[in-house]
């Protein structure tokens, strides 16, 4: 079970897991934050996820080379985050009242590569189901010519505000 991180806003909090999996499903992108030597890199990418017990896996993909890459490799501990739906809702005589409506899902975790051939098959199964309808066949070839990472949340919240 992940550690649960304090909330300020804990009438925002969401912890059903069906809704967490609804918020999951229905996004696009992962900001994903690394640590460099001697900065912070974040990079959006997509990914998929499965959400069970309390437990969640997100994944995503690319190059077998590159800065995240290279980063990956030495210090596999992020932050992460997931958001969407915004909407700025503004207060016609109070600027101190404007707000914006969202949903997000934060928090940090540790990235493994996936090295077995059926695990990347599968994990690439998961981004299809979560960008397309359809059913597609993963090829040996696409699950060998592409990083395929986890990253296990050690900690995360899902905040709605509407």
């Amino acid at each position: 079970m992940p550690k649960n991180t304090p909330m300020r806003r804990k009438d925002r909090k969401v912890t059903d897991e069906d809704a967490i999996r609804f918020i999951l499903m229905n996004q696009e992108v992962l900001h994903l934050g690394l640590s460099d030597s001697d900065r912070i890199y974040v990079v959006p990418v997509n990914y998929a996820f499965t959400y069970e017990d309390g437990h969640l896996a997100l994944y995503f993909h690319g190059a077998k080379a590159g800065l995240k890459y290279e980063i990956l490799q030495e210090k596999p501990d992020v932050g992460f985050c997931i958001d969407g739906d915004q909407v700025v809702i503004p207060d016609e005589k109070d600027a101190g009242r404007f707000t914006t409506h969202y949903k997000s899902v934060i928090g940090s975790g540790r990235v493994s590569m996936i090295q077995e051939r059926e695990e990347a098959k599968t994990a690439l199964s998961l981004f299809m189901k979560h960008y397309s309808p359809r059913d597609w066949d993963i090829s040996d070839a696409m699950a060998e010519r592409t990083a395929i990472f986890r990253l296990d949340a050690e900690e995360f919240q899902v905040k709605v505000n509407r």
